[in-house]
């Protein structure tokens, strides 16, 4: 499927280059992460060794000085109690040095090797990336070889030899279904019914010599396949556990004739024989047949088994940092060109026809692939500057939520009740109001003297409304105390 651009322009495209930018972005971030806590733990351990340095230099002075001490007092003849006291100090205090050397040494040794094995941890993490990775994409320019093997005469093992970024090599562990053709052992016939080939062969009783003789290939078992795209070599043999005699086949993708060795004779291995036109085109039908059951198989990728970085282990690698620039290098001028062509400056898009005159777009925005650079520091993301993405935005402060409904109006929210008063006892009115809880709030007035009329300053009232006549407290005091004698039983 080819792709077009966000324009709808054309493109030679053939996979959905935003999903693998994603994923090769989180890979890239991985490597870069592991790379700057590598380089981190680097300048730790020179940091360690001048700080172990110098406290070493700094033990040898003192014993220098505590020696020079000693040696420099009076201490007699050689045979004094000062003279073996003098001694006894001198070895205790080498000894003292020696000991406290010792632990530093031992100290260094053991920071050291917590960031070597720091170290150790980031580069296999570094090779897991990488799995991660190839296991649902293919690096850019790379070249891929598949090797099918029969094993125990019962099913084949099939492994992906892949090279790409100059000097990257990496081999992934293929899973062949039981439903698959080579979830077996294949004969040819399988494949292919009387196959039959002419090809050199010894023969004569009283004289050996050789002659053109019809091959029969159709009862050959398939023992072993490599094919990388440039030509496909096959390996049938008359038993399935791939022994006995046989035939080695060599079928180039550039049109030149199939070559054939005979192998398992007993007189020794003939040399390779070019086949005709009419046979050589018989073995290209079967080797189409074979390669076109391998595709499926380029698919089924179960594990990264190993990887390289020029001549060295990836997981060995002091410099994963390069796998990423070199990968940078081969992304940039397609996301260049992708940002070029699409409508929208904040995104890249891609489109692909889905058929009845319908096409799918499909985008990422600057900002999703920038978030992605943010755990990097500021030497990491210039790695990814070809690309032309732009610096990640800065981090926004978090924010507590609040569900509406945990929020309680105003209005529902209880009003708490005011203190309890304590009753007063020189008033019956403060034994009432105390007994039913009700806030007491009179104004204060002058105590009347008994006798007199005392008045209550009214509260507001509209205009025109009759005042009440002014009552005597003696009065009210008097009416209440016959009411509260009435209601005795």
């Amino acid at each position: 499927m080819t792709y077009l651009f966000g324009d709808s322009s054309p493109s030679n495209l053939e996979i959905d280059y935003i999903e693998f930018l994603r994923e090769a972005l989180e890979f890239s971030v991985a490597v870069l992460g592991a790379h700057e806590r590598m380089m981190q733990g680097a300048a730790r351990a020179v940091e360690v060794k001048r700080e172990g340095d110098a406290e070493v230099n700094r033990l040898e002075s003192l014993g220098a000085v505590v020696a020079r001490a000693v040696e420099g007092f009076d201490i007699g003849a050689d045979t004094s109690v000062t003279a073996n006291c003098a001694q006894s100090l001198l070895r205790g205090a080498a000894e003292t040095v020696r000991s406290a050397i010792d632990r530093v040494h031992g100290a260094s040794a053991a920071d050291t090797g917590r960031i070597e094995e720091e170290a150790r941890r980031d580069r296999e993490r570094c090779v897991e990336a990488l799995g991660t990775f190839l296991k649902r994409h293919d690096l850019p320019k790379m070249s891929s070889e598949l090797r099918l093997q029969q094993e125990g005469g019962s099913g084949y093992a099939a492994r992906l030899y892949l090279r790409a970024l100059d000097n990257v090599q990496a081999v992934i562990d293929l899973e062949i279904a039981p439903s698959h053709l080579f979830g077996s052992v294949v004969r040819v016939d399988k494949l292919a019914e009387r196959l039959e080939v002419h090809a050199p062969e010894t023969g004569g009783w009283l004289r050996k010599e050789v002659k053109l003789r019809p091959q029969r290939l159709d009862k050959e078992f398939v023992t072993a396949v490599v094919t990388n795209g440039k030509e496909t070599m096959i390996q049938l043999r008359t038993a399935a556990d791939g022994t006995g005699v046989g035939f080695d086949l060599r079928v180039p993708e550039d049109g030149v004739r199939v070559s054939l060795r005979r192998v398992g004779e007993s007189n020794g291995e003939a040399p390779p024989f070019d086949l005709d036109e009419t046979d050589s085109s018989k073995i290209r039908e079967l080797k189409d047949k074979i390669v076109a059951a391998t595709v499926e198989l380029r698919g089924a990728r179960r594990g990264l088994v190993e990887a390289a970085l020029g001549d060295k282990p990836l997981a060995e690698a002091r410099d994963p940092k390069a796998l990423v620039e070199r990968l940078v290098a081969e992304m940039a001028p397609v996301v260049r060109e992708i940002a070029k062509r699409s409508l929208a400056p904040t995104e890249l898009v891609l489109k692909r026809q889905t058929g009845d005159g319908r096409r799918e777009e499909i985008f990422v925005s600057r900002r999703d692939l920038q978030v992605k650079l943010r755990p990097l520091g500021k030497e990491a993301r210039a790695v990814f500057a070809p690309l032309e993405l732009g610096e990640p935005p800065p981090e926004e402060p978090e924010t507590v939520k609040v569900a509406p409904e945990a929020i309680e109006p105003a209005e529902d929210k209880p009003v708490p009740l005011e203190k309890k008063r304590a009753p007063l006892k020189d008033s019956l009115f403060g034994e009432a109001l105390a007994a039913d809880k009700v806030p007491l709030a009179r104004p204060k007035v002058p105590t009347p003297i008994a006798g007199t009329a005392a008045t209550i300053p009214p509260a507001a009232k509209p205009e025109g409304t009759p005042s009440p006549a002014p009552v005597r407290l003696d009065d009210s005091i008097e009416r209440l105390i016959v009411s509260e004698e009435t209601r005795k039983p």
